[in-house]
Parts: structure tokens; C-alpha cells; sequence
């Protein structure tokens, strides 16, 4: 699945995190600039990948083992955080505002995974943009934005809101919205799909999750 969401980034420099869900591949590989956190076992993702990261940190329960080195930093397991929001705030205390966040779908624990839903609205919080991907599908949350796919996209495009409701237009789509409301209490906006044309989503009030997944 090509990097669908890459206007996110702008010109931005970017904070890549990796977590111990679901590995999948780089779609944009790390730039010099860029910083790389690994959070617990997403360690053993950038192994696999071949990229070295700047920041080894978490409570390690997952990896098994303290990795040696002057760029890990240890926690707590018993902690309000999770691995992966603690490698959030290092990359937002560094400056970085585009995070792409890898192994943060999937895994053992769905729970994980909700967390890491939450976490991007706790980006946006913050003032920052992140993605997640996983092997078939890549997450992220609107708020106060545009994001536009080139004619060529293909798959589905699923759309919900982040808490009450969400104000979106989408244009382009096999369904089109003009200002509709989208609720958290029904799933109105599951499996719209591209059909060929440049496509448009904007959020006016509220927060949006984008989910994007390939055709079955």
C-alpha cells in the first residue's frame, strides 16, 4: 500500500516511531533530518528493517531485555504512559510536529490499539499530525484540515468521528458529503471508496479518524 496521506508531511521534518504491533514497511524511509524513536520491542522492527534508530526507550517488557547503549532510556512498567506516548513526547520535545508511527496496530492486545487511536488525538492536541500504518491500512486524525488523494488512489476510504461528532466534507468519493455530520454513536462514514477521481476531505468543526485499506 503506497503512502496515501503524504500531504500530512508538508516539508516537515518527521519523528518515526516504531512499537511492538503489527511490522510493516517504510513507505517513506527516514530522512537525515528526520528522528527515529523505538519504543519497547519496536526495536526489533527496526532491526528487521535495517534502520538504526536515535532513541531506544519504554519499560522493555515487551523486547525482554534492557538494550545497552548511551540512547536507551528506561521506565517504569507501572506508569500512566504507554511506550509509544512517551516516544511522542521525546519527538514533540525535540521540536517535531509530523510523527509516523509504525507497529502501533494490531499486536496481541487490541487495547494497545485503541490506545494509539487516542494517541492521535492527543497529537492534535499538541499541534501535530500523526500517522499510523499498519500492513494493510494507515490511520489518521483531521482536525481543522484538507487532505486530498490523487486521481490514481485506489481501496476504501472509512471516515469517523473522534468524539461526538465531526463536520466533513468529502468530495470526489463513490460518496459525497457537503458539511454532513458524522456522529461517534453511528457508523455512517465505513467502506466509501475511491472511484477514479482526485478526492477531497475537509473537517470544519471536530476530529475525524481517516482509515484507508485496500480493495478486498
Amino acid at each position: 500500500m503506497k503512502e496515501a496521506m503524504n500531504d500530512l508531511r508538508g516539508e516537515a521534518q518527521v519523528c518515526y516511531v516504531f512499537g511492538a504491533g503489527d511490522a510493516c514497511d517504510v513507505r517513506v524511509p527516514p530522512g537525515k533530518a528526520d528522528l527515529v524513536v523505538a519504543a519497547d520491542g519496536g526495536l526489533r522492527q527496526l532491526e528487521d528493517l535495517g534502520i538504526r534508530p536515535d532513541v531506544i526507550l519504554g519499560d522493555f517488557d515487551s523486547l525482554g531485555f534492557v538494550p545497552e547503549g548511551e540512547q536507551v532510556r528506561v521506565f517504569p512498567t507501572a506508569k500512566d504512559e504507554t511506550d509509544l506516548m512517551i516516544a511522542c513526547r521525546e519527538g514533540l520535545a525535540r521540536g517535531y510536529r509530523v510523527f509516523r508511527l509504525y507497529g502501533g496496530l494490531g499486536g496481541a492486545r487490541v487495547s494497545h490499539t485503541v490506545a494509539n487511536l487516542q494517541l492521535l488525538r492527543w497529537l492534535a492536541d499538541q499541534g501535530a499530525a500523526g500517522t499510523l500504518y499498519g500492513p494493510t491500512c494507515e490511520v489518521t486524525l483531521l482536525r481543522d484540515r484538507t487532505v486530498r488523494f490523487p486521481a490514481g488512489q485506489t481501496g476504501f476510504l472509512s471516515l469517523f468521528a473522534a468524539g461526538e461528532q465531526a463536520v466533513v466534507t468529502v468530495r470526489g468519493a463513490a460518496y459525497e458529503l457537503e458539511k454532513g455530520v458524522l456522529t461517534g454513536r453511528f457508523p455512517l462514514g465505513v467502506s466509501n471508496a475511491f472511484c477514479g477521481r482526485e478526492t477531497e476531505v475537509t473537517v470544519h468543526e471536530g476530529d475525524l479518524l481517516v482509515i484507508l485499506e485496500p480493495e478486498a
